[in-house]
C-alpha cells in the first residue's frame, strides 16, 4: 500500500473532498478518518496473462458514511477482480491460450462510470489495455496494437502498440533493427485521472502505464494484458484508489 498523499492536477475529476488520497497496491482496509462522511474510489481489475485481456475500471463516489468505520478493499493479481466494499468492483481480463482466440477483457460493476479492458489476441501473441476514466482499453488483433483509451500490445516484429489517451505504442523494428518502448502516459505532472493511460508494448517490449504487453513483454501496471511467452510474461496486477 502506497503512504497516503496530497491529490494533484486531476482536470476530469478535481479535488475530491479534503484532497487526500491513498493508493492500495495490495488487498486490505480503507478506515473512515473523523469527520470524513464521503469517498471516492477508482478500481482497475488485473490483467490476463500470455496473450490475456486488460482489466477493467469502476469509479464510485458514496456520499453517505454514517455508521461506516471500515471498507474493505481487495486488488486482484493478474486476471483477478478488485474491489472497494461492496460498492464497486473491476474483473480482470482472462488469460490467453495461444489460440486463434481473443482473450475476454474485464470491465468495472457498480460504478458511477464503468469501462472494459481491451481483449487480448492468443495467437498474435500481445495483450489488451486496461479501462480507465476515459474509456475503454484498446483491443489486440492482427499483430498490430490498437489505439484505445489505453493502448494494447503488438505481437509483430515490425507492428507498433497502440496509442493510449496519454501516451503513444512501442515502435516496432526501426531500419537499424532497434525498437522504441512506449511512453509513459504522465508527461506534463502525476494526475490519478491519466493512470490507466498509457501506450502497449512492441515486440519483446512491455506495456506502459496499463498499456498491453508485445510479445514477450508484460502488461503495464495497473491492468494491462500481458503478451504471450507462457511461464514468464505475466498481466500486471490490479490497483485501488481511494480519495476522501
Amino acid at each position: 500500500m502506497v503512504p497516503i498523499q496530497s491529490q494533484v492536477n486531476n482536470p476530469v475529476t478535481g479535488v475530491f473532498g479534503t484532497g487526500q488520497v491513498q493508493i492500495f497496491s495490495s488487498g486490505g482496509a480503507w478506515v473512515v478518518p473523523p469527520g470524513i462522511g464521503k469517498v471516492r474510489a477508482r478500481c482497475f481489475g488485473g490483467g490476463g496473462s500470455n496473450g490475456g485481456g486488460g482489466g477493467g475500471f469502476a469509479i464510485k463516489t458514496i456520499y453517505d458514511l454514517t455508521g461506516v468505520t471500515s471498507i474493505s478493499v481487495t486488488v486482484g493479481a493478474a486476471g483477478g477482480t478488485s474491489s472497494f466494499g461492496s460498492y464497486c468492483s473491476a474483473t480482470g481480463g482472462s488469460n490467453g491460450t495461444g489460440s486463434a482466440a481473443s482473450s475476454a477483457a474485464g470491465t468495472g460493476i457498480g460504478g458511477d462510470i464503468n469501462t472494459s479492458g481491451g481483449t487480448g489476441y492468443g495467437s498474435t501473441y500481445a495483450g489488451g489495455g486496461v479501462g480507465n476514466l476515459f474509456g475503454n482499453g484498446g483491443n489486440t488483433f492482427g499483430g498490430v496494437g490498437q489505439t484505445g483509451a489505453s493502448g494494447s500490445g503488438s505481437g509483430f516484429a515490425q507492428g507498433s502498440g497502440g496509442n493510449g489517451i496519454t501516451g503513444s505504442g512501442g515502435a516496432g523494428v526501426a531500419t537499424n533493427g532497434s525498437y522504441e518502448t512506449p511512453t509513459s502516459g504522465q508527461q506534463g505532472g502525476f494526475s490519478l485521472d491519466f493512470i490507466g493511460t498509457g501506450g502497449g508494448g512492441c515486440y519483446y517490449s512491455a506495456g506502459i502505464n496499463g498499456g498491453g504487453g508485445g510479445y514477450a513483454g508484460n502488461g503495464g501496471y495497473p491492468g494491462g494484458g500481458g503478451g504471450y511467452n507462457p511461464g514468464s510474461t505475466l498481466g500486471a496486477p490490479g490497483m485501488v484508489i481511494v480519495e476522501y
